[in-house]
């Protein structure tokens, strides 16, 4: 073979598996991510990957990409030994598999916007998000099985956090603690603000815990940087690093590399066993420079608490004995004015206050089923719904997605946080699975 066409077969090599060995640009618009030892970087249409220990010796691969958007929009994490995408609009997963970007789990009809994704235990779990004005305050894991998401119990929580989404998190071994996550304000869909509550999940117990409220405002922190159990935040001045696990809250502010690196909404320094990657713009263009954590953080000048704990025992007891005593007072009243208002069923739609919300006929019809019957099987279901065009396992995930959709407007109009449908296995046939709705919120047909 002469080298004319050995030039040939390796440009067709190339072609073929669409990767590049050649030296590739870093965008300030790129998205950073390191995983498995290695580190990647987004573009709008391709991936930059390279080891740790030759960072800017990076190969580039232009993935067929089937979800129509950017994939630097996508966020990126490792499990199981595969590479996934995943869409944070619409909840849809994605598989990265030479160099191909595949289908694997659908988007959701009624997505958890802005939700945190994250690898425990050998499963992919999600927590929070918004849909429209609920906050959800739960737990989700990935039934690969189902290629669903699905609601991970936590029944023995005495406490159940603030619904957030768009959270910063730390973790150990033990826990994953959650912060500065957003609100949606209910009355005001435009309204968001930052919780201040410090929330942490055990995941031995499965519980969730309330360690306390920040003590820093959060407006003040621009951007953050993960760093296992700490988290980095940062504005245009200074550095804060807290350890929520600590509950400190260490100050930077003079001799900050930092200040003078390329960094964006997507492109910045990342963290990874003790070392930092920043990305340093020069005559060349954007590269990836590592440092070490005293380089990066020279002189702390001061260390504060990061939160304050909840109040006492001691404290609650009080507020409790009073509340009974109040409640005593009030009980009758009370309950004449909270079950006053209840949603009437009607076919043009759920009126409630004076409000009607139009509904489509086939959620009329399964609602009406489930306020005349005490239990509901899958069958009876199906039976108003099913479409013979369709497979079984499509006319299933239609009905699922309905039942869904009508909990999200129910909470959404009464403003709670639990579905009011719920569904149980058959004690007789645990094939079977029943649905019922809660019908203390209903005028009776």
């Amino acid at each position: 073979m002469n080298d004319h066409s050995m030039r040939i077969h390796l440009t067709l090599i190339f072609c073929c598996f669409g990767l590049s060995v050649f030296a590739q640009q870093i965008s300030p618009t790129d998205k950073a991510y390191i995983l498995n030892d290695s580190l990647f970087l987004l573009g709008s249409d391709y991936v930059l990957k390279s080891a740790l220990d030759a960072p800017n010796q990076l190969l580039e691969s232009r993935p067929n990409n089937p979800t129509l958007k950017q994939i630097k929009d996508l966020s990126f994490l490792f499990f199981k030994g595969n590479y996934l995408f995943i869409d944070s609009q619409s909840n849809a997963v994605y598989a990265y598999q030479k160099d191909s970007i595949i289908d694997w789990v659908a988007p959701e009809v009624t997505p958890a916007i802005g939700a945190t994704y994250l690898v425990r235990q050998d499963t992919l779990f999600r927590y929070g998000g918004k849909r429209g004005l609920m906050n959800i305050d739960y737990m989700s894991f990935l039934n690969e099985e189902a290629k669903s998401w699905q609601a991970y119990p936590s029944f023995k929580s005495a406490y159940t956090p603030n619904g957030t989404f768009n959270n910063c998190y730390s973790e150990n071994e033990d826990f994953t603690v959650f912060v500065r996550g957003s609100r949606v304000n209910r009355r005001n869909l435009s309204d968001e603000y930052l919780d201040d509550h410090i929330v942490a999940y055990d995941w031995a117990k499965n519980e969730w815990f309330e360690w306390g409220h920040a003590r820093v405002n959060y407006k003040d922190f621009a951007s953050s940087i993960s760093m296992g159990e700490k988290l980095l935040f940062y504005n245009d001045k200074s550095m804060f690093l807290v350890n929520p696990f600590e509950n400190t809250n260490t100050l930077y502010y003079r001799g900050l590399i930092h200040l003078n690196l390329n960094k964006s909404d997507t492109l910045d320094a990342l963290y990874h066993k003790g070392v930092f990657y920043a990305f340093v713009k020069g005559d060349q263009g954007i590269r990836v420079k590592v440092m070490s954590e005293q380089q990066f953080l020279p002189k702390k000048e001061a260390v504060d608490q990061f939160y304050d704990p909840p109040a006492r025992d001691t404290d609650l007891y009080y507020y409790l004995a009073a509340g009974i005593l109040l409640s005593m007072v009030l009980y009758l009243p009370l309950k004449r004015s909270l079950f006053k208002e209840k949603i009437k069923l009607t076919p043009k739609g759920l009126k409630f206050a004076g409000v009607l919300h139009p509904i489509q006929k086939n959620q009329y019809l399964i609602l009406k089923l489930l306020l005349e019957s005490e239990n509901v099987p899958t069958a009876s279901l199906m039976q108003l719904i099913e479409n013979p065009i369709i497979s079984y396992s499509q006319n299933m995930k239609i009905k699922n997605q309905l039942i869904e959709k009508l909990n999200i407007i129910l909470q959404t109009i009464l403003n709670i946080s639990e579905p009011l449908i719920t569904d149980i296995k058959d004690p007789n046939d645990q094939r079977v699975t029943l649905y019922e709705i809660n019908r203390d919120y209903f005028k009776k047909l």
